[in-house]
């Protein structure tokens, strides 16, 4: 037990020198020989967790999208105006900290992966192991599987959109486009699900 917990703590270590390195310089720029001496080990061990910088910097993208997003979506789903405003506003403070690194990370195109990809599938892994979206519904599975789709590019054009505001940006029109993402995606289905559900013509 004592070895995994020092194994986790060695591998979040590296993704955490990683995210400060890309909040000083282009993730060409970086290497591993700096992100082994950022997290106190040898290339050696940084081998013993990841094959590559890119590996790592997947794992990052991943690791990035779970801190946050598992809070923001479970307030999205209740619909708890005043706590997810509050939430927004803490994770724009933390995203102005860290506004660089983040910027850098959709930015980053590789012979294999681009950021903004990345990120979008950071998302959509993400929303599928919520428990919101499980079905056996063949058809409704199709329907929330496009949805996630279309949010999960959504979400990364939005947050594009943030980094690329050089001159500051309305946090409450951030907020505005979040929702109008989310409402006329998610909830429309949910809409859909219950009027079906209860024999309902959505249209009468």
């Amino acid at each position: 037990m004592r070895r995994l917990a020092s194994s986790i703590s060695t591998a979040e270590r590296l993704k955490q020198a990683f995210f400060s390195c890309l909040n000083e310089k282009e993730y060409c720029d970086i290497t591993i020989a700096e992100l082994s001496g950022r997290a106190a080990i040898n290339r050696t061990t940084f081998y013993l967790f990841y094959d590559s910088k890119d590996e790592c910097f997947r794992e990052l993208c991943f690791s990035l999208v779970d801190q946050w997003f598992q809070r923001f979506f479970d307030l999205n789903i209740a619909k708890n105006v005043e706590a997810e405003k509050k939430l927004f506003y803490q994770l724009l403070l933390w995203v102005e900290q860290w506004r660089p690194a983040l910027k850098r990370i959709l930015l980053v195109r590789t012979e294999s992966f681009d950021g903004f990809t990345l990120f979008a599938d950071a998302v959509e892994r993400k929303m599928k192991t919520q428990d919101v979206f499980r079905t056996e519904d063949e058809k409704k599975r199709k329907k929330y599987d496009l949805f996630i789709k279309v949010y999960s590019v959504g979400l990364a054009s939005i947050v594009q959109w943030l980094f690329n505001e050089v001159d500051g940006f309305d946090a409450d029109a951030f907020r505005t486009m979040i929702e109008r993402l989310r409402y006329q995606g998610y909830y429309s289905i949910l809409d859909d699900d219950r009027n079906q559900s209860t024999g309902k013509d959505k249209l009468s």
